[in-house]
């Protein structure tokens, strides 16, 4: 593995122990790296692995066993220092809904070290970008379930990060502000932000991920760019799919068609396992 990564995830495993129920492995041993500048994506079901593959990244939930380091500091040995670094945008709605929506955002980058003064302007910033500065004032609770996961993502965005964690950060998005993030995933590209994302639209793993690992019951089932895993599993080519009964249509092969041929299952099918 470089050393240069910024993300390194080496032999990641994590099993769930419950009383009266056997172990459940939900990542078994799954190993990658993310370079500065890159997206990589995670693609694959519900129950496939990802969330739980993520919050191990994030310090969130304790590996049982396996090695993660964020631009070579260790996720568990040095939490504190790691999260600095980290901007994360979790599946689950981590606000709080008693403070406005600018105060929000504040508050959030002061615990990073930063000023308020350094902290504001870059937090109206953002809410501006994604469609919520007339709303800065309001309270957290008065938004929509599209709204909450714009600012969601902006937070994760607040101090700067140097790795940026989206677990389907678009879910609930209407596809005006989707392109926006797209647009500023782009830009945190540029400027050599690391991102990991996580995502069920192929259109956004296409668009967006230099590369993508294709997870499966917590196993890394093939991993290169969306274009060479296209052409190695399904090809260039058109795929005919019978829609209903003695109806059938012809698409480009996409990444729906990769994780069907390595399955056997459609991405929004999910999985339990």
């Amino acid at each position: 593995m470089s050393a240069e990564a910024a993300v390194i995830v080496r032999n990641l495993r994590k099993v769930y122990q419950s009383a009266g129920r056997s172990p459940l492995c939900a990542v078994d041993g799954i190993s990658f790296e993310i370079d500065k500048g890159e997206c990589f994506g995670l693609l694959g079901p519900n129950g496939a692995g990802k969330s739980t593959s993520m919050n191990c990244i994030t310090g969130f939930y304790p590996p049982t066993s396996g090695d993660i380091r964020l631009l070579g500091v260790d996720v568990h040995s040095e939490p504190r220092e790691a999260r600095q670094r980290l901007g994360v945008c979790s599946q689950e709605d981590t606000l709080d809904s008693d403070f406005s929506v600018l105060d929000q955002m504040v508050r959030y980058g002061t615990y990073f070290g930063r000023t308020v003064g350094v902290v504001r302007p870059r937090a109206e910033a953002l809410l501006a970008r994604f469609g919520l500065g007339e709303r800065a004032r309001d309270l957290v609770e008065s938004l929509s379930g599209g709204m909450r996961r714009r600012l969601q993502v902006a937070r994760a965005l607040i101090s700067e990060p140097e790795v940026l964690i989206l677990d389907e950060p678009t879910t609930g998005m209407d596809p005006e502000v989707r392109r926006v993030l797209w647009e500023i995933i782009g830009e945190c590209r540029v400027q050599g932000m690391a991102i990991l994302l996580s995502t069920h639209y192929m259109e956004e793993a296409q668009r967006l991920c230099d590369r993508v690992a294709i997870l499966h019951r917590g196993n890394i089932l093939d991993c290169a760019s969306p274009q060479e895993l296209i052409s190695r599993h399904v090809g260039d080519g058109l795929v005919e799919e019978e829609i209903r009964p003695g109806v059938k249509w012809k698409r480009p092969s996409n990444l729906e068609d990769v994780y069907l041929k390595l399955t056997g299952k459609h991405l929004e099918n999910g999985d339990a396992a």
